[in-house]
């Protein structure tokens, strides 16, 4: 009783309370967003590679600029880094929000709206190889360390109630209203993040004393993972294991082909695994996952993410596509509180931003280029056996990294 008077409820943080809702609000808007984008590519072109080209787009700016961004990161004030970025993504979304008005993409045409569309993705990518950082970096500076246990789930609930009713609201949007309501609703909530982020105060980062450049403050970051095997263990399989279970970047093509279904299931399947990561996320609040064998609940999980790509992948039902779309979330949820609590509690403050830079290069490595890489596959070897293949590596990439990295298996929370 004493302690917990001691410690304060994040939820009479107003600082956390208005991050909670950027990232949800953000996050929100995104996925509305590339949803109604992506089905939009799909009804046009009819291939599933440009679907794939949606990853390829996003990824290469994090690539070439994510370990510059960390650096930076840690030595900007967040909010700021923050807000600019916001801003950004206003104008992006304005942008994709224009060429989807029936008159101006008829005046584009296919190749000239496919060139915005991707163009508007690359912007996207490359800003959040700026707000990645930062908003890892914000959330350890708007509570306090005694009160990750609570934060982290927290931050990662809203991020998971946007991902899931983001694509939710894109398919029924796009259903009853059509792509110009969808996309004008995510500028909407754009502005709301705007709000939000001016409602934090500055947050500048501690001012160091030091000569060392660009070049030397990423190498440091470097250094540190690869110093710390745990932290090395994360990020690869995050990056190889996901990488190929992006099995979801085609669901546009597997509603179609496979499912013979319309937006508003499409809206369904693709808001299923944030559903299921959601209902997991509420469970794990009062579970104590991080007590113990954290290790092996972290590649047990991913190794049952890559069985549920498999049998989404044979799946011919709607429902069991949703249904295994949605145990697929749910197993992911728990992968990913592991994973980033790893990060908050083994990164030095000083280092966050740039071991966030790294992580959001895995991140998008499975997720962006992941994408691209379903589409090629598809492309090559058909929609299925693709995605079969995916959820095969998966489990293969969890069983080679736990039998060659020993920290993975004995990793502390402490």
């Amino acid at each position: 009783m004493e302690e917990s008077q001691q410690i304060p409820s994040v939820w009479k943080n107003k600082e956390f309370v208005a991050f909670i809702f950027l990232r949800f609000s953000l996050i929100f808007a995104l996925f509305i967003q590339s949803t109604s984008v992506a089905f939009e590519i799909f009804r046009l072109t009819q291939k599933e590679i440009y679907l794939g080209l949606i990853g390829l787009f996003e990824f290469a700016p994090i690539l070439f600029t994510a370990f510059y961004a960390g650096q930076l990161v840690d030595k900007l004030d967040k909010r700021k880094v923050i807000t600019r970025c916001i801003s950004t993504y206003m104008l992006s979304s304005f942008v994709l929000l224009l060429v989807n008005f029936p008159g101006i993409q008829q005046k584009l045409g296919i190749t000239g709206y496919l060139s915005v569309c991707y163009f508007a993705f690359f912007i996207l990518g490359l800003t959040r190889a700026f707000s990645g950082p930062a908003v890892f970096s914000l959330l350890a500076l708007v509570v306090r360390k005694e009160n990750y246990e609570k934060a982290i789930p927290l931050s990662s609930s809203a991020f998971m109630i946007g991902s899931v009713l983001g694509p939710l609201a894109g398919g029924l949007i796009l259903a009853a209203f059509g792509i110009e309501a969808a996309l004008g609703t995510a500028f909407v909530f754009m502005c709301i993040s705007m709000v939000m982020i001016l409602r934090i105060s500055p947050k500048p980062a501690e001012k160091v004393e030091t000569e060392e450049t660009a070049m030397q403050r990423i190498k440091e970051g470097f250094k540190f993972i690869w110093a710390t095997p745990i932290i090395l263990a994360v990020l690869t399989l995050d990056m190889f294991a996901v990488f190929f279970g992006g099995a979801e970047s085609l669901l546009p093509a597997v509603t179609k082909k496979v499912l013979n279904a319309g937006s508003v299931e499409f809206g369904w399947l693709r808001s299923a695994h944030g559903i299921g990561s959601l209902i997991m996320l509420f469970f794990l609040s009062s579970l104590p996952l991080l007590k113990s064998r954290v290790g092996f609940k972290l590649l047990g999980s991913v190794a049952m993410f890559g069985v549920c790509i498999i049998v989404f992948g044979i799946s011919k039902n709607v429902y069991l596509s949703f249904g295994i779309l949605l145990l697929g979330g749910a197993f992911d949820a728990v992968s990913m509180i592991i994973r980033q609590s790893i990060l908050q509690y083994k990164t030095p403050e000083n280092l966050k931003g740039r071991v966030s830079s790294v992580n959001s290069i895995f991140v998008s490595s499975s997720n962006e280029l992941g994408a691209f890489e379903s589409g090629v596959a598809a492309s090559l070897i058909g929609l299925v056996p693709a995605i079969i293949f995916g959820g095969t590596m998966t489990i293969l990439t969890v069983i080679v990294i736990a039998l060659s990295i020993k920290a993975i298996r004995k990793v502390k929370l402490e």
